[in-house]
C-alpha cells in the first residue's frame, strides 16, 4: 500500500513537470507593428490619432481596462465625432461630441463598442473595422466591414521629455534644466 502511495505521488509529479514543458510561453503585446499584413497590437494603438477626413475627428485608444453591459472585454477609447449638426450663427456648441466604448483588436481586425446602449450618432461608428496601417503605425485606416465608412487617421506626437515636464507637439526641449519648451524655430530663452 506504501509502494503504491509513492509511485501516485511520483506519478503525479512527473506529470506536473512534464505539462509545464509542453506549454509555449505567452507572446509579448509590445510588439510594434510594421505593416498592415501584421496584427495589431494594443501598445501600437495606444494614444491619441487625429482624423483626416470624415465623421471621427479624432480616437483616443488607452491601455485601460474596459468591457461592454453586453460582455465584450478589451479597452477603453474615446472619440470626437462629427454629430450633423450645422449652424448658421456662431459659436456652434452641437457641432461634436466626445463619446466613450470598448475597443478589442484581433489581427488587422478592430471593433468599436459601446459601454451600453449608444446614441443614433455614435452607432454609426461602432462595429467591426479593417485596419491598415502605414508608416511604421503613423498612419491607420478604418475600413467597417459593411463598407460604410472608411476613415483615415494620423497619430499625433507624444511629446519630449524635458527635464521634469512634457513639450508638447509644435515644441522643443530648450533648457531641460529649467524645464522650458520653446516652439519649434523659435529661439529659447535663458
Amino acid at each position: 500500500m506504501k509502494t503504491w502511495k509513492l509511485l501516485v505521488c511520483a506519478l503525479f509529479a512527473a506529470t506536473a513537470m512534464t505539462a509545464g514543458c509542453a506549454v509555449e510561453p505567452a507572446t509579448d503585446q509590445e510588439e510594434i507593428v510594421e505593416s498592415s499584413d501584421e496584427a495589431l497590437t494594443y501598445v501600437s494603438l495606444k494614444g491619441t490619432w487625429t482624423g483626416v477626413d470624415g465623421i471621427i475627428y479624432s480616437l483616443t485608444f488607452t491601455k485601460d481596462h474596459a468591457s461592454t453591459m453586453g460582455g465584450l472585454k478589451g479597452y477603453k477609447f474615446s472619440a470626437t465625432i462629427d454629430t450633423g449638426v450645422r449652424c448658421i450663427k456662431a459659436p456652434c456648441d452641437g457641432a461634436s461630441t466626445t463619446v466613450s466604448g470598448v475597443y478589442k483588436v484581433d489581427g488587422t481586425k478592430m471593433t468599436l463598442a459601446s459601454y451600453d446602449k449608444p446614441t443614433a450618432t455614435f452607432a454609426k461608428i461602432l462595429g467591426d473595422y479593417k485596419v491598415a496601417t502605414k508608416d511604421k503605425v503613423t498612419k491607420i485606416k478604418l475600413t467597417k466591414s459593411d463598407g460604410t465608412l472608411t476613415e483615415n487617421f494620423t497619430k499625433d506626437a507624444e511629446g519630449v521629455a524635458c527635464g521634469t515636464t512634457t513639450c508638447k507637439a509644435g515644441l522643443y526641449c530648450c533648457n531641460p534644466l529649467m524645464n522650458i519648451c520653446a516652439p519649434e524655430g523659435m529661439m529659447c530663452i535663458q
